[in-house]
């Protein structure tokens, strides 16, 4: 059974007549299989490192976490409430965050690892 963690990648935007809308939260999934490449970006965590380590993706990308390692790994994105663990063997799927994601460079880490260099890039681009 795969199991479905769901997680705010933006704040909630406001608009002028007092009504709020909210973007739907992004969803992480636990699967075997990968969206296809025009729709994701895929960072693959190996014994203390990301490959890439710098990433560009558009705030339309999904983004596909691979952990190849032998050790629990996390992806965090420094400034937000991103933080996903990933166990060894496993994929999850962070779902594309939209537009209230913000453009430009935030750095990446895993949370248990970040002491050992295990530390990235994320550069997002509005699409």
């Amino acid at each position: 059974m795969l199991g479905v963690l769901v997680f705010a990648f933006g704040a909630a935007c406001s608009s002028g007549g007092g009504t709020t809308d909210t973007t739907p939260p992004a969803q992480t999934t636990s699967s075997t299989t990968t969206p296809s490449a025009a729709n994701a970006v895929t960072i693959t965590m190996t014994d203390f490192q990301f490959t890439p380590s710098t990433v560009t993706a558009s705030t339309s990308q999904d983004i596909v976490l691979v952990n190849n390692g032998s050790a629990l790994h996390n992806f965090s994105i420094e400034g937000t409430s991103i933080s996903v663990d990933v166990p060894p063997g496993q994929t999850m799927t962070l779902t594309a965050p939209g537009p209230s994601f913000l453009a430009g460079a935030h750095p990446f880490f895993c949370k248990y690892h970040k002491a050992s260099g295990m530390t990235g890039t994320l550069t997002a681009t509005s699409g």
